[in-house]
């Protein structure tokens, strides 16, 4: 893939001056950091958003001459406050991005220096976060922000709400249908897209919210029937003294105790509907169980599983899915991160890709080696150590007679 320098001039209201990129100017950043400077910053509204405002933001979100995303991305943003869709979207992210991603050549052998490029970098362990991410929230632009002596030194993700994916926009004021095209500058900007321009948040919000309804509703049937009741009854008829009991009965709050006037009785009423608190459980159990669906495709990894035979199933579903994620990832790090890289000065031969570092279980890998080994193979060194950690001084060569399983050792020479 290969990047050609066009000039490209921006003016009126989104720049305070006309920008040019051209040929001489393709590596200077500069001149592409200027389009950021313009952006107007959005207040975030924090009120609670309910099922009305999604179906709002969705008619608004898919608006065929006019499509806006901001209104979608504060639902979003507002139903993350979910304890449960956090664990379950970090769950699926960090199978994703806590593999080890490396370079390797044409003959898919790992080449430790353009890995070098890439591992324990910063810049490189929020792209492929920001990249991820919109499985959830949808498309995403990347900005490559800071480059030191053709070096990446961070990257940036653009408020999701100015982004129109449909448009190839980036539009500052998130009200407005003009913008920049961010097409026209890669590689500076990139886009990035799991899957689809809108995200699973779209279908998991009436989910979040209906459950954010339970809990308040089971909140006020704990107000009014978890406590048992106190009613107490006084002999005297005064409005005074009736008051007086009414304050103390208040002021006793939760404790066992109280000091009421003679010929005062104190009666305590139960609730005697005691499996009620099971109609708001319930319905909490089967919105949980629908967001663990949409997300993991599965539950049993998240909830209590029934047996051991149906949570392999339940994490084989799993498996298959982050084998798609890490498809898609490694997608967009060779199709647009690595040329992007070789753009900013990075020494990446043609033929090089990204990949991901296949692990190994040693309690599984040491029965795979012990059959080698009794069929006659002889391991590298390296491999050894490398699999399961141990340093070795020195490797016995080995003789296999013809028919028998027993093997000499001989000592290694040199």
């Amino acid at each position: 893939m290969k990047f050609t320098q066009n000039t490209t001039d921006l003016s009126g209201n989104l720049l305070y001056k006309p920008v040019k990129l051209s040929a001489k100017d393709s590596r200077d950043v500069n001149k592409v950091t200027k389009l950021m400077l313009d952006v107007v910053k959005q207040h975030r509204r924090l009120w609670r958003k309910e099922i009305n405002d999604w179906q709002r933001a969705r008619q608004i979100r898919y608006s065929l001459e006019f499509p806006q995303n901001y209104l979608l991305q504060e639902v979003y943003q507002d139903i993350m406050l979910d304890g449960q869709l956090t664990g379950i979207t970090q769950n699926r992210t960090f199978r994703t991005t806590n593999k080890d991603y490396i370079f390797v050549n044409a003959e898919g052998k790992k080449d430790d220096t353009c890995t070098a490029f890439i591992k324990d970098k910063s810049w490189f362990e929020n792209l492929i976060q920001y990249a991820h991410e919109t499985v959830y929230f949808g498309t995403g632009v990347v900005w490559f922000k800071d480059l030191l002596k053709n070096e990446i030194q961070s990257v940036e993700l653009l408020d999701r709400a100015h982004i129109i994916p449909e448009k190839g926009l980036f539009v500052p004021d998130v009200t407005s249908d003009k913008g920049i095209a961010y097409k026209d500058f890669e590689p500076f900007l990139i886009e990035v897209q799991m899957y689809d321009a809108v995200g699973l948040l779209e279908k998991a919000a009436p989910y979040t919210i209906l459950k954010r309804h339970s809990w308040g509703s089971w909140d006020e049937f704990e107000e009014l029937f978890g406590v048992p009741i106190r009613i107490a009854k006084v002999a005297s008829q005064s409005e005074t003294v009736k008051n007086e009991v009414a304050g103390w009965l208040e002021e006793m709050g939760s404790a066992a105790y109280g000091v009421f006037p003679l010929g005062t009785e104190v009666e305590i009423k139960e609730n005697s509907k005691g499996d009620a608190f099971q109609v708001f459980y319930q319905k909490l159990q089967a919105l949980r169980a629908e967001l663990s669906m949409l997300i993991l495709h599965q539950t049993m990894t998240t909830e209590n599983g029934a047996s051991k035979a149906q949570g392999n199933v339940h994490e084989n579903t799993l498996s298959e899915l982050i084998y798609a994620d890490e498809k898609k990832m490694l997608s967009i790090l060779n199709d647009k991160v690595v040329p992007a890289m070789r753009f900013f000065g990075y020494k990446i031969p043609e033929g090089y890709k990204i990949a991901i570092a296949q692990t190994k279980d040693t309690k599984e890998q040491i029965k795979i080696d012990q059959v080698l080994l009794q069929g006659g193979y002889v391991l590298k060194q390296s491999y050894i150590e490398e699999v399961y950690g141990s340093e070795i001084e020195a490797m016995p060569s080995q003789k296999m007679d013809a028919g028998s399983e027993k093997t000499t050792e001989e000592p290694k020479k040199g």
